[in-house]
């Protein structure tokens, strides 16, 4: 059996590999695997993966969120629908004052006028439409300015956007059609709610709609004017700014998500020119407005040189600002930076390994999953600390069990070995077959020999060489060894088996 990883992961248990096999002659024809071929290999990104989806229906806490951000005070005039701000306005301060039952009296309520009334008082104005021409003071600002106070003209503009809004079913609809795949319907209707309201909301799948393409052809410099129209949006740093939970990595708010979309355009060049120094200042803004992951994607384009000059210290900075907000991905490339584990490795970063378990073990404690599995090669190795093998098969299970195919192949040579687990070669085979069809090499060709010795379950020679023959294409030396003796003891029948997982037929319909 071998235990080898990628080529930077040699686990502990390399020198069990079985070079030649000890292969009986051919029995009866066995049960054929039912899967020689492995599955595409899952998608791990050591990036922030950003998916801006909305499934299970229109929550209509977006709808909310939005009409309440568009009657805001900072978003519509100094009024907001409200009069001018006092402390005694303050959300905790009104839900104290309700809950005391101090709202009873006229002198503990903020004044305040309705979209009946904008020129006075609501309890004791006169009922009128604040879209009514004659309700205009000739004398006052434009309705559509701000003003320092709040005056007429603030009054009818915020009480005009409430009367709309109130009303409105624009952006509700345009959800509800674009769940259901009526993206011309949810175009027209984002346009609406855009015109009507300026919802960013609607500017932000109006961008999404014409760069995939959705109901109309791909526009992508019209996606890029629609997702600046998001970010060029009046910006409250105090309300508007999200709040990161660690426990939440992807949770991301529509401005962030326009300016991680402009990043990922002008990084790959999605119908437009290819410029990494503009999606790097994407990435920046997405950091100012509060997403903290962003600071890692700012570390990756520091230590590779793309769209920036290539330089460790502000790297580091980034990475260890990231790291304090709770970002795992940060914690993760620390200890790949300590341990000399990265593609290109910049210098002036000492080797480290204490450090590094450290920052793989808070990433694992965050779920991570590359960090688990590295945390767990680093106790079964004494890399940095006493060997702890034991405690390396907690981690690895929780890897493997995750799906990661590297942990699985680790874990399996374990229960093979019947090291601190009980023996169990029945529960070996079946996490290196798991992990083989995780397109891992070393566990494609420990199943091929197990299968072809028949241990932990029935012995099937066409499956074995089927298995060998995918590690081998792998680059695999051992399976490349190992292959002609395998074939040599296939029988007419195994080899047309073999080969037919190798080259599957179409299935007819």
């Amino acid at each position: 059996m071998t235990g080898t990883h990628r080529p930077i992961l040699q686990l502990n248990w390399a020198a069990r590999a079985v070079l030649a096999l000890a292969l009986a002659s051919p029995a009866a024809r066995a049960q054929q695997a039912d899967a020689a071929k492995p599955a595409a290999t899952p998608n791990t990104l050591n990036a922030v993966k950003v998916t801006g989806q909305r499934n299970g229906g229109v929550d209509s806490s977006i709808i909310t969120a939005a009409k309440d951000k568009i009657l805001g005070r900072n978003f519509a005039s100094s009024c907001g629908f409200l009069s001018g701000y006092s402390a005694a306005e303050d959300d905790v301060t009104l839900a104290y004052m309700r809950d005391m039952g101090m709202m009873d009296s006229p002198s503990n309520e903020a004044e305040r006028f309705s979209d009946l009334s904008p020129d006075g008082n609501a309890k004791t104005g006169t009922h009128r439409s604040p879209l009514d021409p004659s309700t205009a003071d000739p004398n006052d600002i434009s309705g559509t300015s701000p003003a320092v106070a709040c005056g007429g003209a603030d009054r009818r503009f915020s009480a005009s956007r409430n009367w709309i809004a109130r009303k409105d079913k624009s952006l509700l609809q345009a959800f509800e059609a674009y769940e259901a795949g009526n993206y011309t319907e949810a175009r027209a209707k984002f346009e609406e709610g855009w015109n009507k309201l300026g919802y960013e909301e609607a500017a932000m799948m109006l961008g999404r709609i014409q760069l995939l393409g959705l109901g109309t052809p791909a526009n992508t410099p019209r996606a890029i004017e629609w997702l600046r129209k998001v970010l060029d949006a009046r910006y409250d740093p105090v309300g508007d700014r999200l709040r990161f939970d660690p426990s939440k990595p992807d949770q991301i708010n529509t401005r962030v998500e326009a300016a991680l979309l402009l990043a990922r355009i002008h990084l790959t060049g999605q119908g437009t020119k290819r410029d990494p120094a503009e999606a790097y200042k994407w990435w920046r803004k997405a950091l100012d407005y509060g997403f903290e992951p962003a600071g890692t994607l700012l570390a990756q384009a520091h230590l590779s040189g793309i769209g920036t000059q290539a330089d460790v210290k502000p790297a580091l900075a980034y990475l260890q600002a990231a790291a304090e907000a709770g970002d795992a991905t940060a914690f993760y490339m620390l200890g790949q930076l300590y341990q000399h584990q990265l593609p290109k490795q910049p210098a002036g970063v000492p080797l480290d390994l204490q450090r590094a378990g450290a920052y793989y073990g808070a990433a694992a404690k965050a779920g991570h999953l590359e960090a688990t599995f590295a945390a767990a090669r680093m106790l079964d190795l004494g890399e940095g600390v006493p060997a702890a093998p034991e405690r390396a098969v907690v981690l690895y299970k929780d890897a493997a069990l995750k799906g990661h195919a590297d942990a699985q192949n680790a874990l399996a040579t374990f229960f093979y070995s019947g090291e601190v687990v009980p023996q169990n070669l029945a529960t070996a085979r079946q996490l290196f077959q798991a992990a083989a069809r995780g397109r891992q090499p070393d566990a494609m060709f420990n199943l091929a020999v197990m299968l072809a010795q028949g241990q932990g379950g029935d012995k099937d020679m066409a499956a074995a060489y089927a298995w060998c023959a995918l590690a081998k294409g792998q680059g695999h030396a051992q399976a490349a060894t190992a292959l002609p003796a395998i074939a040599a003891k296939l029988s007419p029948d195994e080899k047309a088996r073999a080969e037919a997982m190798l080259k599957p037929t179409a299935r007819k319909s």
